[in-house]
């Protein structure tokens, strides 16, 4: 039996599909027929009854990408964001054919970009590059937020993670975390650190470090890791968390002590610092991690199909000797690992921003 949908009527239309059911009515008639030139005529008759119906309704399945897809970086280019995006989106482009153009989108800490690529079409050609500030720490702290990161988003892979490390001014005579929280302890309130701005994994991990050591030191948020850093150089705040590559030539040469990094493992940079957990610190780990984001409702053709090109990338040469000169860790975390991730973060940072109460402008 045909059926077809319902539509609104169209007499060409109606006359064509008339005729079809006449032809092949005759058609199958004359098939108990025995096998003559009239059986053989209706063979052919119901074979191009097939083929039109195919022709009426025609499917066609057009290759992903079939054209450039756009490549959303919601932070200002030079920053550490916009080179793992680059990197990434080069990659990407090699695996699948098409150019992954990257165009920065930044403002208000980078809810900006991830709101537009929120409300884009789900068809694979927008994507953007979220982190752990965007789609963990500032859904919790910020009160207004023009996105929902559990509901608007399809997570397709981790790009990458790098480890923030604690660092003091070399004049405040601590050498080790041990030091630094006996410091702290025996002047409370004394002691301040340094931030890029409210909300970023420098301060969540100050503040983290605070609430697990039970320690009280002041915080000073800075507009941008530059200011912070002078003014760490320059003495004026005792201590800081921060991306491994911005304080890395600073610690070399001497300016700055490290203390402690903060990622599970030692970082290979500086095998000899050991981890904040390994110093004695209990449930102690942040790390900045950098992730590939659709808009949800993404075909899971397509999802598949980014999930295993991003996979692929970690491994090419030139994303693991990129990513090793600049610190960046390689995590191959893709599809559904990846958003199971991605979900235990946002109740980890919901979780702990309620306790500690910490503010937005804090």
């Amino acid at each position: 039996m045909f059926s077809c949908r319902s539509r609104a009527y169209d007499p060409l239309r109606a006359d064509r599909g008339a005729g079809l059911r006449r032809r092949i009515r005759d058609a199958t008639r004359r098939l108990r027929m025995p096998f003559t030139t009239t059986r053989r005529t209706a063979l052919k008759v119901l074979a191009g009854a097939a083929l039109t119906t195919l022709h009426v309704r025609p499917f066609a399945q057009t290759k992903y990408p079939a054209r450039p897809v756009q490549f959303v970086v919601p932070f200002p280019a030079g920053g550490a964001t916009d080179i793992i995006g680059r990197v990434v989106a080069q990659a990407l482009s090699t695996e699948l054919g098409q150019p992954f153009v990257v165009e920065n989108k930044a403002g208000a800490a980078g809810m900006l970009g991830v709101g537009s690529v929120a409300r884009a079409p789900a068809d694979g050609y927008t994507l953007v590059l979220g982190n752990i500030s965007t789609h963990a720490i500032s859904p919790a702290l910020q009160p207004s937020i023009p996105y929902d990161a559990a509901t608007q988003f399809e997570p397709l892979g981790m790009t990458g993670r790098i480890a923030n490390v604690l660092v003091v001014r070399p004049s405040l005579g601590v050498r080790s975390v041990a030091e630094l929280i006996d410091h702290a302890r025996t002047n409370p309130d004394k002691l301040s650190y340094g931030s890029s701005g409210a909300g970023g994994t420098p301060h969540m991990s100050a503040e983290l470090f605070k609430l697990r050591t039970e320690t009280r030191m002041a915080h000073i948020p800075y507009k941008g890791g530059g200011p912070m850093l002078t003014d760490l150089l320059g003495g004026h705040v005792d201590l800081a968390f921060g991306n491994m590559p911005e304080f890395l030539p600073h610690i070399r040469e001497g300016s700055l002590v490290p203390l402690g990094v903060t990622s599970a493992q030692r970082s290979s940079d500086l095998p000899e610092v050991p981890t904040i957990a390994e110093a004695g610190v209990q449930d102690y780990e942040v790390t900045s991690w950098f992730g590939l984001f659709a808009p949800a409702g993404l075909p899971g053709a397509i999802r598949d199909q980014l999930a295993g090109a991003i996979a692929q990338s970690q491994r090419s040469e030139a994303v693991t000797r990129t990513f090793a000169e600049r610190g960046v860790l390689v995590d191959p975390l893709v599809g559904a690992d990846f958003a199971d991730y991605v979900a235990a973060q946002r109740r980890f940072w919901a979780d702990f921003i309620k306790q500690s109460g910490i503010q937005a402008d804090a």
